[in-house]
């Protein structure tokens, strides 16, 4: 028994230590705000940095997806005064659809046309599209000829810093087409008959629309509809429509000033939707390059190598883990250097900008010191000469002396680097090196608010304009 009991203390280790390695391995699902940046462009194969949250190169060629699938929701229905208004998809994120981000009046709102009061409505028409499992199928789609030659001559680093240590597996997208449609009427309760007229006439169900009418044969299909129309520039019903995420249709138009062309414009727009690459990214699944089959099948990890506590030589999937920890350490040293150098430069233009554009011979032209300038992120403003102060040539110098402090002071990121990557970055954790561990705490976002927030300047517009 006590024999049994040896032999199974060793096999439940392993266990233990391969499940605790695998909990940082494997596929990676990002369903928040990392991946709503429109100014980021996920696309499949494209290598991707975790801990950075960075794009890096796509390094597959001729990327191969597997069969999407697509969830299709169609709505109709009032905007009523007090009702949430803003839509979520079915898979993560949220579109705003209220009546100020239509530009419509508020339902149940009223105005006076030629002495009588008028009661607005609105009613909301939906088209909401998500794709998913869209997903590189890695057994077609290979490793582009650049990254192949990278991983041959055993260039691991220079891999990792072109591809990323992840890359997008699949993506998650959704398509949506709003419109609002506003009618005035002389109730201030909703007109249930007009709203059902309207949604048998967008969903083009004549017959329907015919039988509640009571009518029949070609000439009152016509005459029904002529009555609807004249209804409606009665009530002097309008379109207002939004759309988010569409691709683009050879010919498709989008732009509708009656049903007629509202149901055009439905059907490019569902056309639009239906391609796999085109939507807004609401999901994205990571997964590490070291799971992937042609980066094993290329880089060399076959090279024994013995841990320098246990003296045992360590398994293949040990050295995976290990050049996965170290390429994230690497993308985030190089991350914090580029950010201080992107604030060094940005700092740097700025100043240029007020000098040329509100100084001569070094002093504000009359006036112009207290000029505001506009926030780029929100509605706050401050005076330009309070940026001003924030570019002197003193402190714009100390931003340059901080970034080649962090890079190459004695025991400075350089130093940190090089020992990882002579030591063997698939050989010996950055956790096991001393300089690195020191250097964690300062991998932070480095930055300056003023310099971030208001560079590169522009003058905030007066209220009321």
């Amino acid at each position: 028994m006590k024999q049994v009991k040896k032999l199974l203390i060793p096999a439940i280790a392993g266990i233990i230590i391969f499940s605790g390695l695998s909990l940082v391995a494997g596929p990676t699902i990002i369903r928040d705000n990392r991946i709503f940046d429109l100014a980021a462009t996920p696309a499949l194969g494209r290598g991707y940095s975790l801990s950075t949250n960075t794009f890096q190169s796509t390094c597959l060629k001729d990327v191969k997806i597997t069969e999407p699938s697509y969830d299709f929701d169609y709505t109709f229905e009032s905007m009523e005064k007090e009702k949430s208004t803003r839509r979520r998809t079915s898979v993560g994120g949220s579109i705003d659809v209220s009546h100020s981000m239509f530009n419509v009046k508020l339902s149940g709102s009223s105005t006076t046309v030629d002495g009588n009061t008028l009661y607005y409505h609105n009613v909301r028409v939906e088209i909401n599209m998500d794709t998913y499992y869209a997903s590189v199928d890695e057994s077609k789609s290979l490793l582009s000829d650049a990254a192949k030659t990278l991983l041959l001559n055993n260039d691991i680093p220079g891999f990792f810093h072109s591809c990323g240590s992840y890359y997008v597996r699949s993506l998650g997208r959704n398509a949506k087409f709003v419109s609002v449609f506003t009618y005035m009427d002389e109730r201030s309760e909703r007109n249930k008959e007009f709203e059902l007229q309207l949604e048998l006439a967008i969903k083009g169900f004549g017959a329907q629309l015919l039988s509640l009418m009571g009518g029949a044969g070609g000439g009152a299909s016509t005459s029904i509809k002529n009555s609807f129309e004249s209804m409606a520039r009665k009530k002097k019903l309008t379109i207002t429509t939004k759309a988010w995420g569409l691709g683009k249709s050879q010919g498709a138009t989008l732009i509708a000033y009656d049903l007629k062309t509202y149901k055009a414009a439905i059907k490019d727009a569902f056309i639009s939707m239906q391609s796999p690459m085109t939507g807004r990214v609401t999901t994205m699944e990571v997964i590490p390059w070291v799971e992937n089959a042609a980066f094993q099948n290329y880089i060399k990890l076959e090279e024994d190598v013995v841990d320098d506590k246990s003296g045992e030589k360590l398994l293949l999937y040990e050295k995976k883990h290990i050049l996965n920890l170290n390429a994230e350490y690497l993308a985030r040293i190089e991350r914090t250097e580029r950010r201080m150098m992107d604030i060094y430069y940005k700092a740097l233009i700025c100043r240029q900008i007020i000098s040329s554009n509100w100084k001569q011979d070094g002093n504000f032209m009359k006036g112009t010191a207290d000029l505001k300038i506009q926030n780029n992120r929100n509605a706050n403003t401050i005076l330009l000469s309070e940026l001003d102060l924030e570019l002197t040539q003193e402190k714009i110098d100390k931003l340059l002396e901080a970034e080649s402090n962090f890079m190459y002071a004695k025991e400075g990121a350089a130093d940190c680097m090089k020992k990882i990557m002579r030591g063997g970055i698939f050989k010996k954790s950055w956790r096991d090196i001393p300089v690195c561990r020191k250097l964690r705490s300062r991998l932070t976002s480095t930055v300056n608010e003023k310099i971030d927030d208001y560079c590169m300047p522009r003058l905030a517009k007066p209220k009321g304009k």
